[in-house]
């Protein structure tokens, strides 16, 4: 089976089947890009698993088929292609090295937050090398005291002349031992106006990064933790407008809960079709598996779980696209998928039984990368206590309801 599927091309279809580009972007996605992830990527995915290793070769080589740059301007190098590409590649990537995709992902985000409130010099500096792939990106917002409550960030900056000092700590940090720049929120040193930061390495005062090992899952990523004490940044390297970085990083994290449900949505797919290759030779009361009626209702509960996630994360994406606000939209797919992520995860192995459990069956591992994603972007408690219930008390001031019928 291949890595873009059929069904990831319907979804593409029911959303831009009469667009010029669209033939032309499905190839892509089914040819060259299946190509990368079938022959580069997948073959190693279990050893970067077992060694906890980022392929940063593998990473330049994504970035030279053209994918990184689908969604990015024209004018920067980009296609100018819808986010839902982009997030449909995602998902194949996902499903065959769930650890590399996370990181193209978190790449993707730092790309998308540049380009979209960087001044002009900062988007030819950068953006262009992130869509090639010769420059990896992170985002820096999550600290040891502030994950979920983003707002509790301790990382603080003040003005000195003509620079930026930055101190503090961010932690868990995608692509942080490897990126070469590094989208930095931090707060005024008068604990008021959240900015943003461009920060490159080997500039004036101490940038120290530390790299976090022993993850349970998406080994095949580098994360990081990040410590600044002085460290001077260049007044040019402010990311938009001083006091406006909160609003920026809300941004951003709404498109990251898009690519999390892609990116979910593959992972569920990868422990999905494994299964159904085991159970469609394994031997179990004279019949096969798969043809016993309990584990057709789970496959069934599976697929359904997946055909959601994916609906509404690539429609999420092109909203994104479209420049509508996807705030509640985003937190709905990424927690749908991310949700089917474990399910299919965790049926994966029961079925499977004892081999699922090893590691030999490949199998587990999609469990482990799966639970990432209830807490990566935003831990989908906080998106239904929070998030979610927003947007529908909006919604309801906005509209009302009709009389009762």
């Amino acid at each position: 089976m291949p890595f873009f599927i059929d069904d990831q091309k319907r979804a593409l279809d029911h959303l831009h089947r009469n667009e010029p580009q669209h033939s032309d972007l499905v190839g892509f996605l089914s040819t060259t890009l299946d190509r990368f992830v079938s022959e580069r990527l997948a073959p190693r995915a279990a050893h970067r698993d077992d060694v906890e290793e980022f392929d940063e070769e593998a990473f330049q080589a994504l970035g030279a088929t053209g994918y990184m740059a689908l969604s990015i301007d024209e004018e920067m190098g980009g296609l100018g292609a819808a986010y839902s590409y982009s997030v449909a590649g995602l998902e194949s990537l996902a499903k065959a090295d769930a650890g590399f995709a996370l990181a193209v992902a978190i790449h993707g985000t730092t790309a998308d937050g540049i380009n979209c409130f960087g001044s002009e010099a900062l988007r030819q500096r950068y953006v262009p090398k992130l869509a090639s792939g010769e420059l990896l990106g992170c985002f820096c917002l999550t600290e040891p005291d502030s994950g979920s409550d983003a707002k509790g960030m301790r990382t603080s900056y003040r003005r000195d002349g003509d620079s930026f000092v930055l101190t503090g700590t961010k932690y868990w940090i995608t692509n942080a031992p490897s990126a070469g720049v590094f989208f930095v929120v931090a707060r005024n040193e008068d604990g008021g106006r959240i900015s943003t930061f461009a920060v490159e390495r080997g500039w004036e005062g101490t940038f120290e990064i530390q790299p976090i090992k022993d993850k349970m899952g998406v080994r095949g990523s580098n994360t990081g933790m990040l410590v600044f004490d002085g460290y001077r940044v260049p007044e040019a390297h402010l990311v938009g407008d001083e006091g406006r970085g909160f609003s920026y990083a809300m941004q951003m994290l709404n498109g990251g809960r898009v690519t999390i449900g892609a990116w979910a949505t593959g992972v569920a797919q990868g422990a999905f079709e494994k299964l159904v290759r085991y159970a469609s030779e394994r031997q179990l009361f004279g019949k096969r598996l798969a043809d016993l009626d309990n584990t057709k209702r789970e496959l069934s509960e599976m697929l359904i779980g997946i055909h959601a996630g994916r609906a509404l994360s690539y429609a999420a994406a092109l909203d994104k696209s479209l420049g509508l606000d996807i705030a509640r939209d985003a937190a709905v797919a990424k927690v749908a998928a991310s949700e089917a992520a474990v399910f299919c995860g965790e049926r994966a192995i029961e079925l499977a039984g004892g081999y699922g459990y090893a590691r030999e069956s490949r199998i587990e591992r999609h469990l482990r990368d799966a639970l990432l994603a209830r807490i990566g972007e935003g831990a989908n408690e906080l998106l239904k206590i929070m998030v979610i219930p927003r947007a529908i008390e909006q919604q309801f001031e906005a509209e009302g309801t009709p009389e009762l019928w």
